[in-house]
């Protein structure tokens, strides 16, 4: 490497996509990211993003619940 050069790593993220079926607006392209800068349970745990021609915009969020259900002993 030479003089000021900075070395990169890169770090890979995992996501769901797929496709949602939106009516009259048509079939949209989606990718789910887990929300990694996650600070409290009131933030969402995942972001949702949809492809409107070439760009990405968020459009939703979702958050982890846990259902608790009873168990008799």
């Amino acid at each position: 490497m030479g003089e000021g050069e900075k070395k990169v790593k890169e770090k890979a993220r995992k996501y769901l996509s797929g496709y949602v079926e939106f009516g009259i607006l048509g079939r949209r392209e989606i990718c789910i990211f887990k929300n990694e800068g996650r600070e409290s349970d009131k933030q969402p745990s995942f972001r949702i993003f949809v492809k409107e021609n070439d760009a990405w915009k968020e459009v939703g969020a979702l958050w982890t619940r846990e259902l608790k259900e009873k168990v008799e002993l």
